[in-house]
């Protein structure tokens, strides 16, 4: 196992069984069997490791819940359902780390792990807003941000009440009812208006993000004749219902090498 690995899985249990306070970098740096010098070869700070901790669990709950592909099998509320039971799953595959979070971070207390978190629930929004509207189709766009607040505070409310409380639940019944529950706002939304409708439609950020791709490679770039046929065919893949995750990443890879157009590659990710 590569070292930073290693020194990552000892830091989430030693994170879990002691608290992060009270867990100091030479003891993560013995645990790995290291030095404490070697350790800083890895990472600057007990603070960066936790944080690597945080982007990779993140990484792991939306890239798995991403593969949940439509098929003979599964319906599209099938789909969102599935999606939640691994986003659950995967919160109490980990809780005792998650508990020492509630317990050792108080809100705004360490401006870089609040950053991170603002970072990480904004990514989290659009990762339920993608999964809402693909199991219910174009007619709940203008509803996306309630609809994502609801899913994402249901889930918020379930996680603490499940660690503070050491409740158990299963996460099929869990996540069933939490589906259920959304569906059944679903088929209500003709009575009702939109409470967080001010911001653009999901589609329309991300249109707007690709039309500035554009524009800055037609302007800046001196490889239109390269980029502008990768970008159509990413704006291809991305329209159809069951686009090529691997197609995708591998235009974005490559649009990125454009130095320009990182920033706006980056943006483009969280739509995707």
């Amino acid at each position: 196992m590569p070292k930073k690995k290693e020194l990552m899985n000892q830091a989430v249990h030693l994170f879990s069984a002691k608290g992060f306070h009270h867990t100091s970098v030479q003891e993560i740096a013995q645990a790995a069997g290291i030095s404490k010098g070697a350790f800083y070869k890895h990472f600057d700070s007990k603070e960066s490791i936790l944080i690597e901790i945080f982007k990779q669990y993140h990484e792991e709950i939306i890239g798995e819940a991403s593969t949940v592909q439509f098929s003979e099998q599964l319906d599209p509320l099938e789909v969102f359902g599935r999606n939640i039971t691994i986003k659950i799953e995967r919160f109490l595959d980990n809780q005792e780390f998650f508990l020492m979070v509630f317990k050792d971070f108080l809100p705004n207390e360490n401006k870089q792990i609040s950053d991170l978190l603002h970072e990480l629930q904004a990514s989290t929004t659009v990762s339920h807003k993608k999964s809402i509207l693909e199991a219910f189709g174009p007619k709940v766009e203008p509803f996306l941000s309630d609809l994502a607040t609801v899913l994402g505070g249901m889930l918020r409310e379930y996680f603490i009440t499940l660690i503070l409380e050491n409740k158990q639940a299963s996460p099929t019944k869990l996540s069933a009812f939490i589906a259920g529950s959304i569906n059944a706002i679903v088929q209500q939304l003709e009575e009702l208006e939109p409470v967080l409708s001010e911001e653009p439609t999901f589609f329309g950020q991300r249109d707007e993000i690709l039309k500035g791709i554009e524009s800055k490679i037609r302007t800046f770039s001196t490889e239109k004749d390269k980029l502008l046929p990768s970008l159509e065919l990413l704006k291809e893949e991305l329209s159809k219902k069951e686009p090529k995750n691997f197609l995708i990443d591998a235009l974005l890879v490559y649009l990125k090498q454009e130095e320009q157009l990182e920033h706006d590659i980056n943006r483009l990710k969280k739509f995707v």
